[in-house]
This record gives C-alpha cells, structure tokens and sequence, in this order.
C-alpha cells in the first residue's frame, strides 16, 4: 500500500518540561569550561538537551537506534537519515526552573531526486515556551537518504585492511584565512558519547564504529551535526561576550568524523549579523551558519 507522506503535514504534539541547569552545566564542561557552575540562564540551543527526540521506549526504537518512523513523524521509506540544519529565532531567555511546553509541527514534506539517489526533506517546526512566554522557535530540517551495501567483513570476521585505513582520522590542515576570529576543536570517542548521553541522542552512528562503518558506510564515528552547531555559536558567543543574539541558522554541508580537527571561524557579514564557517580536513566546509544580534 503506498503512504501519502503529505498526510502527515500539520501534525502536531506538545511536550512539557522543567528547564534544567544542571544539563545546562554539563553542557559548558562539554564545551570546555572546566569551572562550569550552573548558569543563569541555558545556552541559546540549549532547548535541545530538554526535548530529546529519541525519548521512546526501547520497543519503538529502530535499527539504527533512533526512534520509529509513522508515529508523529511521516514514515519515509530512506533509512538514513541526518540533521540538516535549523533555522532559530530566539524571543526570551530561558531559565532554569522555568516550565517548559513544546509544540511542534509538521512543516512539509518534501521528496526529491539527488545525484546519490532520491532524497526526503522533512521540516518541522518547534515552539518553546517557558513559563508561558514565547522563546525559541526553531525549524529544524531533517533529510533521508537512501541505505548504502553492507560492507563485507573478511574470513575471519574483521574488516580488511582497506576498512581498517578508511577509518583513520584524515589529515589536519591549517586554518583558513581572512576570517575574524579562528578556534580550532577536535570531538573524540568520549566527547560524542558524552553528547549522545547529554541529548539522549542513541542514533548508532555517533557510537558503534561497526555499525556507522558496515551498515551505514561512514569511514568512522560521526560527529553530531547539532554538537557542530553548537561549536560554531559556543565560538562566537566566547569572541562576542555579552551578545544578545536574536537568530541562528545553519546548514550541514558535509560529515566529519571523530578524531578530526574542525576550525570553526567567523566574520561579519554587515551590521548585526555574522558569518560563521565549520571548516573540516581538505579545507572542506562542513557546516555553514548566520548569527544575528540584537541592534
């Protein structure tokens, strides 16, 4: 029977919370701040620490650990899947203590034809409140891809030699030029863990190397594309303290993986709004992003 995926636009659900500083805490020692007390109020994305979208019993979770597709969003017939960017307006602080509520909804579901085969977009529109006030609104744009062969272990079950190179970090390379402002991180193992604890994110490709290699073909663990926007705003906000920004965007462009080093650099584009780049090994751009300020 084939599914009308455009059925499940408009859908919606809320979700209810406690503001919480102590994962607000967690979250600067994750992003280095060793001293880290509980804040005053979160991180401007730290609405993604409240409402993990995998908070599902473990019989609704999938192979790949997220959680099934059919329920509240649209059953997509493309197993993989990735964060591909959000696009977020900030109206209120949030603090600590704060009831929070979550509404989200179903934007559009948008299926379309790739050079790597067909693609599924599907935006969804979240808005939280705390205490009853507007604060966040984030569209946050998933997209599916299609399944890639498994790959085949040798006689003896290991990966062969050519699996075992693939899985090497790639080289560093040196920071870009001409930006404002460079701060240079490199996410191990740990880190991703700690961040896929911290979010309650349990999608396989962030910490089973045999799975995120054999199943979904990566060449190693990937690096959250939440964890790399969240870099890339901790970055500015360390180069412009004191800021009030009133938007971030920011659009995945490509993987990287653990253990390689990110340069994450900024600039400003005109009054009240930023540039900022993720820059991988080769030079490759793997992540792009707009700040914008309070005038």
């Amino acid at each position: 029977m084939t599914v009308d995926l455009q059925e499940w636009v408009g859908r919606t659900k809320t979700e209810e919370d406690v503001a919480s500083g102590e994962r607000a805490r967690r979250l600067a020692v994750l992003l280095g701040n060793e001293a880290a007390a509980e804040p005053a109020v979160l991180f401007p994305l730290g609405h993604w620490l409240q409402f993990p979208e995998d908070d599902v019993p473990m019989s609704e979770l999938g192979d790949d650990g997220h959680a099934l597709l059919g329920g509240f969003m649209p059953p997509v017939g493309l197993p993989r899947r990735m964060w591909a960017g959000s696009a977020l307006d900030f109206h209120s602080p949030i603090c600590p203590g704060q009831a929070l509520a979550r509404t989200s909804t179903i934007e559009s579901v948008t299926e379309k034809a790739g050079s790597s085969g067909p693609l599924c977009f599907v935006v969804v529109r979240h808005e939280i409140s705390a205490d009853g006030t507007l604060a966040t609104v984030d569209r946050h744009t998933i997209v599916y891809r299609e399944g890639t062969e498994p790959r085949a272990r040798t006689a003896d079950g290991g990966r062969s030699g050519a699996e075992l190179a693939a899985a090497a970090p790639r080289s560093d390379t040196p920071a870009p030029e001409g930006w404002d402002w460079v701060r240079t991180v490199r996410p191990d193992e740990v880190m991703l863990f700690r961040y896929s604890a911290l979010t309650f994110n349990s999608h396989r490709i962030h910490y089973d190397h045999p799975y995120a290699t054999e199943v979904e073909g990566y060449p190693g663990l990937v690096v959250h594309g939440p964890l790399t926007a969240t870099f890339l705003l901790d970055a500015f906000l360390r180069n412009h303290p004191n800021t009030e920004v009133t938007g971030y965007a920011f659009t995945a462009k490509a993987p990287v993986f653990v253990d390689e080093q990110i340069h994450l650099v900024g600039q400003k584009a005109e009054e009240g709004r930023y540039e900022l780049e993720a820059v991988g090994p080769g030079g490759v751009t793997v992540m792009v992003a707009k700040v914008t300020m309070a005038n």
